[in-house]
């Protein structure tokens, strides 16, 4: 499930996801938010992805996949928030392949996330 942050300053546009990832938390949450925050170009993305995730839906893959191609080059930073090491390390491996530049930071260092977005 994806809940968009709104305690967030609004050059940044955040997201929390909880348990499994589905088609539906895609196309009524993270989408239409991303929509329409590229409208005025490029966006600082924040995902806080806190314990207890799990997995994706197989519509959620293919949204994923759509989004992604969609908003290839609509991110200038992306802050990636977990503990879980297999997504840190997954995103860290896969930062090289997308135009935004990419940081992994902890749970504990959540602000730190966000100030580096602000830098």
């Amino acid at each position: 499930m994806f809940t968009q942050l709104t305690d967030l300053p609004p050059s940044i546009l955040g997201f929390e996801a909880r348990g499994k990832f589905t088609a539906e938390d895609y196309e009524t949450v993270l989408m239409p938010a991303m929509d329409a925050a590229v409208k005025d170009g490029p966006v600082n993305l924040l995902f806080v992805m806190p314990d207890g995730f799990q997995g994706m839906e197989l519509g959620a893959m293919r949204d994923d996949l759509s989004f992604g191609l969609k908003h290839f080059r609509d991110f200038r930073k992306f802050a990636f928030v977990t503990d879980n090491e297999a997504m840190a390390a997954l995103t860290r491996n896969f930062s090289v392949l997308i135009p935004a530049e990419t940081q992994v930071f902890s749970l504990a260092k959540r602000e730190e996330a966000v100030t580096w977005l602000q830098a």
